[in-house]
C-alpha cells in the first residue's frame, strides 16, 4: 500500500512463472515475495490494522469480508455477481464495478481483486471437466469432488489441471487489458500468492495442490509485480469513508469459501 499506484490489481493465486510465460504486456514482471501464501493471510499483512481513506477496495474474495469496515473509503463485495453454477465471480464483474467506481469517486485509488486465476477454472478445459465429473461448485448440486480430490481418484489428469488454470488465467489478463485501456493512472498487476498445481515438495511424495494446506513454498509466495506507467496520475484524495454495501451473512461467505475450496 505504500507503493506509488493509482489502480492496483490483484489476481488471486497467480503463479509468477504462469504470468510471466502468458501476459501480453511490454515490461518485464518482477519477483515479489507475497506477505502471505493464501489471501486471508495476505489481507491481514497487507491491510488489516490500518485504514486507507484514499482507496476503494472492489474485491470477489469472500475473505475482504473479515476486515474491518472502515479499512478502506469504500469496499465493495460484489454481492450479486456470484456465479451459482460455478462457485465464482467472474473478472468482467469485478472490472465493471471498478470502472463504475473510478467515475465516481476519480479521486480514489482503485484495487481490483479479481478471483482467477483460482479455482473454480474459467474457459474452455474447466467447462469440459465440470461436464465430465461431478465437481463441487458446479450449480452446487450433490456432494461432488474439489478438483484435487478428482485428480487423486484418477478422474482428472494433472495436465488437464494446469491447462484449465493456464486458461484460467488468460481470460482475467484479458480483462485486465481492457481496463487498463480505459481507466487512467499508473498500475500495478500483481497477486496475493501463487498455487501448487501438483508439483512434488521434498521430503513428501506426493503431488501438492492448492495453497491451504499449512506451509509455505517459494511457488506460493513469489508472485509477479508488473508496473504500468501512465502519462498521468489522478489526483489521490482521502474522504471520511462510507458504508459499504454487505448483506452477506456468515453461512453465505462459508459456502462461498466452500465453493473455492476452503473448508473449515
Amino acid at each position: 500500500m505504500d507503493e506509488d499506484w493509482d489502480n492496483l490489481l490483484i489476481l488471486d493465486a497467480c503463479r509468477y512463472d504462469y504470468f510471466a510465460n502468458q501476459h501480453n504486456f511490454d515490461t518485464t514482471p518482477s519477483r515479489v515475495i507475497s506477505p502471505g501464501k493464501m489471501s486471508w493471510e495476505f489481507m491481514q499483512e497487507a491491510f488489516q490494522g490500518e485504514q486507507f481513506h484514499d482507496t476503494i477496495y472492489i474485491t470477489s474474495n469472500p475473505f475482504a469480508t473479515r476486515l474491518p469496515e472502515d479499512t478502506f473509503f469504500e469496499t465493495r463485495y460484489l454481492i450479486d455477481e456470484w456465479d451459482d453454477k460455478i462457485g465464482t465471480i467472474h473478472p468482467d464483474d469485478v472490472a465493471k464495478a471498478a470502472k463504475e467506481a473510478n467515475l465516481k469517486h476519480p479521486n480514489k485509488r482503485l484495487i481490483l481483486h479479481f478471483m482467477q486465476p483460482h479455482r473454480p477454472y474459467l474457459g474452455d478445459t474447466a467447462e469440459e471437466l465440470r461436464e465430465r465429473v461431478n465437481l463441487v461448485g458446479y450449480r452446487n448440486e450433490g456432494d461432488g469432488l474439489q478438483i484435487w480430490g478428482a485428480v487423486k481418484e484418477g478422474l482428472v489428469t494433472v495436465e488437464e489441471v494446469r491447462e484449465a488454470y493456464a486458461e484460467s488465467l488468460d481470460i482475467v489478463l484479458l480483462e485486465v487489458e481492457r481496463f487498463l485501456d480505459e481507466v487512467d493512472g499508473k498500475s500495478i498487476v500483481t497477486a496475493d500468492h501463487g498455487e501448487m498445481l501438483g508439483e512434488r515438495v521434498f521430503p513428501f511424495t506426493s503431488r501438492v495442490w492448492g495453497h491451504s494446506e499449512g506451509f509455505s513454498t517459494p511457488t506460493l509466495r513469489e508472485v509477479p509485480w508488473l508496473e504500468i506507467e501512465s502519462e498521468s496520475q489522478r489526483d489521490i484524495t482521502a474522504s471520511e469513508p462510507i458504508d459499504s454495501e454487505s448483506d452477506l451473512d456468515k453461512s453465505e461467505v462459508q459456502s462461498r469459501l466452500e465453493a473455492l475450496g476452503y473448508a473449515e
